[in-house]
């Protein structure tokens, strides 16, 4: 009895970790995902998040915190706030396009990307300005998962509302 080895290159091994709900691997789902995300309003999303950021900076300073950790915050919150309308902003706009409307059809995968994204820049943004390695995961976490649950629910909230 011959045994089939595993396969070696990474499109078979990519095919056998497909999704079941798509046909697509999650790398696959990150790439429509950023496709989907080139539609977004970037320019509003920077706006509105360059004033959060700044407004919760001014916070900051009038109760005379000034540290590392007040900007990192800031900064952090800044961060969310433009993935969180980039994304939704995509999700909301009337493109057709394959990726777009993969996004509205799976808007919680959808929102790993800015979710994954927030993150990681939180975390970078933490441990830099001071806040170290558990300041900065827990930083990340909360700023990455905070941005996952709005942006999933108001995919989820304008899908239903679509149908």
């Amino acid at each position: 009895m011959a045994m089939s080895a595993p396969p070696r290159n990474s499109q078979a091994r990519n095919s056998q970790a497909r999704n079941s709900q798509e046909g697509l691997t999650r790398r696959e789902e990150m790439t429509v995902s950023g496709a989907a995300m080139s539609g977004a309003p970037v320019g509003a999303a920077a706006v509105t998040g360059g004033v959060v950021a700044a407004g919760d900076l001014g916070l900051h300073l009038l109760g005379g915190h000034v540290s590392g950790a007040a900007l990192s915050g800031s900064l952090s919150l800044g961060v969310a706030v433009f993935f969180v309308i980039a994304a939704v902003g995509a999700l909301m706009r009337a493109r057709y396009g394959r990726a777009a409307r993969w996004a509205r059809n799976n808007p919680w995968q959808f929102a790993m990307l800015p979710g994954a994204a927030v993150a990681a820049i939180a975390f970078v943004l933490s441990v830099v300005l001071g806040g170290g390695i558990v300041g900065g995961i827990w930083s990340g976490l909360w700023h990455g998962a905070a941005v996952y649950g709005l942006t999933g629910v108001a995919g989820a909230v304008s899908r239903s509302r679509r149908s």
